[in-house]
């Protein structure tokens, strides 16, 4: 065999999301719409290895392109104009800047007078607290001037079911009201309200004016990711070795925290005597702030001020109404104080405030297509934010309060409500997909490859009599599981002892697979370059002599890279922690010794974040989760056996319906079978793939 030459540079482990390839994200109907915007695309294609004229792949990640901020607290003004009568105000002594006219068909028109706007404005609607009005029983339209000239009317939107939950101290005390409206560097603003019954009292325009900063700076995002590009939640270490050791976390690790523009870099004031409260996180919404869709990157800050001005002073909010903000340029900001990483309750979804958070996307998307930038920021936020709670991404199924939702979900789902706007609600299906293939990649190391280039993991199959490698692409075709596609590789393995699906091993965002030789054990790495397609073998450092049921669990050192596990004749079940193309770090204990002739990689099983996998003792098989260095939970005895079975598979989840899968071959008629978890230690019914078939799974 002819290995990869090993004259190849070093590479640094980077913070990074993980990357999926272009046909992943050709379902994310995102890369046909990608234009190289220098320093604002947030997705790098790049070729996906050394000298290699193939197809390339797209790094996700949040947008960090630098942007003008203020360097210090900026306190916007807000001017309150009254258009219809208070029943608390002092009969004649508010001057009304607004006529009532009643119209025809019943209802009244209120029309406001040119009010004068200062700054980048942002204008709202808000009425009396207490007053119960439908979507469609109020419209409110608004107008500019600059100079001679008046714009169009354009509408307001008013969604009533956009705020804090009614019994909340906050919803106690808020106005019913419009969406803040962005209206810029205009001269006047003019609104135009009609109601369907009388117009409701205290009617009154906002015109925010968010403030000149005394000083600004060209800065990166302030809320960075974590050294190791992993969020970390014990800190719990194990420390082996003297020169060459590693210090490894046994950790529950998640996808990498995006960086985030803070609050102080909107120039957010900061109430005293605001205090967060925090709730529990099931399930994330996508909003959108119907706002304009041609601001320009300098613009945010003071977009996000306007909006908060109006939700706090004028709407009588405790803060910004959402967690996160993120903009037509991919940057991902921090909304409602309290803490980026914690479960703080925001103001957003009417009835699930306390168990959920919410982004929302600056701009109207019911008029205009989110851009690549912004849809790639929303899969990265939420596959971090969601991996904090240990919530699948692809969940189908979210108890929300007392409903069920999907994990990722809009707005219009939680009620009667355009929100997020018919093009961002249509790109939500994507988001699921690139959130859950980062959620995959960092919460189950790599282990899950998907080689073809669907979103779903691919079964390796070696054909007997060659020994060439074969992929089938697993996806839900007219509601069951079928093989959709199949591709041969250019592999051929017969001299290989077994093939190990190990995920993206040498960390160029395409998923690879390693062979262990059947004449030293010695491990071969096969490095993925996009459609099916793999570099020539390269033998890395080591050998596995004499080391049973090894498998490549995932990530369990919690440093971002795939690691191996195994247990040496006579010793205990070992982690050899993956370094990339120089092979393995030396090998530190994982548990005691595990009784058993397979180990079963399955991907993040439970909720916990950590990596899981069954043991097979004969037919009995025996759950094995939080699968770290020193710290397996004790083994459970699945109900389900493998009784006629001689191989079990695990695909980890699948990203069309969130479902977690094995495959399974029938050891008689040799059949393949697909079989969903049903429960934590029972499985569900097996759906044919294959009637009949004469090859070996990769394990």
């Amino acid at each position: 065999m002819s290995p990869y030459p090993t004259e190849i540079p070093d590479r640094t482990r980077r913070s990074r999301f993980v990357t999926v390839c272009q046909q992943a994200l050709a379902l994310a109907v995102v890369v046909a719409v990608l234009t190289p915007a220098a320093r604002t695309v947030t997705m790098e294609v790049r070729p996906a290895g050394p000298d290699a004229a193939v197809p390339g792949t797209v790094a996700l990640q949040a947008a960090t392109t630098p942007v003008t901020v203020p360097t210090d607290v900026v306190d916007p003004t807000v001017t309150e104009y009254p258009l219809t009568a208070s029943p608390k105000a002092v009969s004649g002594r508010v001057a009304l800047r607004g006529s009532v006219k009643p119209l025809a068909e019943g209802g009244d028109e209120v029309t406001s007078e040119a009010l004068p706007v200062a700054g980048y404005g942002t204008v709202g609607v808000t009425w009396a607290h207490g007053t119960e009005l439908a979507e469609d029983a109020i419209t409110v339209n608004v107008r500019t001037r600059t100079g001679d000239a008046w714009t169009d009317w354009t509408a307001a939107d008013y969604h009533d079911e956009h705020g804090p939950d009614a019994t909340s101290a906050e919803g106690q005390r808020s106005r019913p009201g419009t969406e803040p409206v962005l209206v810029g560097d205009v001269d006047e603003v003019q609104v135009q309200v009609e109601t369907t019954t009388a117009a409701p009292e205290d009617l009154k325009i906002a015109v925010i004016d968010p403030g000149t900063p005394a000083a600004t700076a060209e800065e990166q995002p302030a809320i960075q990711t974590t050294d190791s590009g992993a969020t970390t939640r014990s800190t719990a270490e194990v420390t082996q070795g003297d020169e060459g050791a590693i210090a490894m976390r046994a950790a529950t690790t998640g996808p990498p925290q995006p960086q985030i523009y803070s609050r102080a870099q909107w120039g957010a004031p900061e109430d005293p005597s605001y205090k967060p409260k925090y709730g529990t996180i099931s399930a994330g919404f996508v909003h959108h702030t119907v706002n304009a869709n041609d601001y320009r990157p300098e613009d945010v800050p003071a977009i996000l001020r306007g909006i908060w001005k109006y939700h706090v002073k004028t709407r009588g909010w405790a803060d910004i109404g959402y967690n996160f903000l993120v903009d037509r340029f991919g940057r991902i900001w921090e909304g409602r104080a309290g803490g980026v990483d914690k479960a703080v309750i925001g103001a957003h979804t009417l009835g699930y405030n306390d168990y959920s958070f919410a982004m929302s996307a600056i701009g109207n998307f019911e008029t205009a297509q989110p851009t690549p930038e912004l849809i790639n920021a929303y899969g990265a936020l939420f596959a971090w934010k969601l991996s904090l709670s240990g919530v699948d991404p692809a969940s189908p199924s979210q108890k929300v309060g007392s409903k069920y939702f999907a994990a990722i979900s809009g707005h219009k789902d939680a009620g009667k409500t355009a929100c997020p706007g018919k093009y961002l609600y249509a790109q939500i299906p994507a988001i699921r997909a690139i959130a859950s293939q980062a959620q995959q990649g960092a919460l189950l190391g790599q282990l899950n490859g998907s080689y073809i280039g669907s979103p779903n993991p691919d079964i390796v199959v070696r054909n007997e009599k060659s020994g060439r490698l074969v992929l089938h692409d697993i996806d839900k075709i007219d509601g069951t599981w079928r093989i959709a596609a199949t591709v041969k590789t250019n592999i051929e393995a017969p001299w290989a002892k077994q093939l190990l699906r190990v995920g993206d091993w040498d960390g160029d965002g395409l998923n690879d697979i390693m062979a262990i030789r059947k004449s030293d054990k010695a491990p071969v790495l096969f490095r993925g370059i996009g459609g099916g397609t793999f570099q020539p073998p390269q033998v890395l450092p080591g050998s596995f002599r004499g080391v049973k049921m090894l498998a490549a669990v995932g990530d369990v050192t919690g440093d971002g890279l795939p690691d191996l596990i195994g247990q040496p004749k006579g010793d205990v079940m070992r982690v050899y922690p993956g370094q990339q193309l120089t092979g393995f770090q030396a090998s530190v204990p994982a548990t005691g010794q595990v009784a058993g002739k397979k180990l079963i990689p399955i991907g993040r099983w439970n909720k916990d974040g950590a990596p899981d996998a069954l043991v097979r003792a004969g037919s009995a098989l025996t759950l094995y989760s939080r699968i770290l260095p020193g710290a397996w939970a004790p083994g459970k005895a699945m109900k389900s056996s493998a009784s006629g079975y001689d191989w079990v598979i695990g695909l980890g989840p699948m990203v069309t319906g969130g479902t977690n899968v094995l495959v399974l071959r029938n050891k008689a008629t040799r059949a393949v079978y697909l079989v969903p978890k049903a429960k934590a230690k029972k499985l569900g019914t097996p759906i044919l793939l294959k009637k009949r078939k004469k090859f070996d799974l990769a394990g």
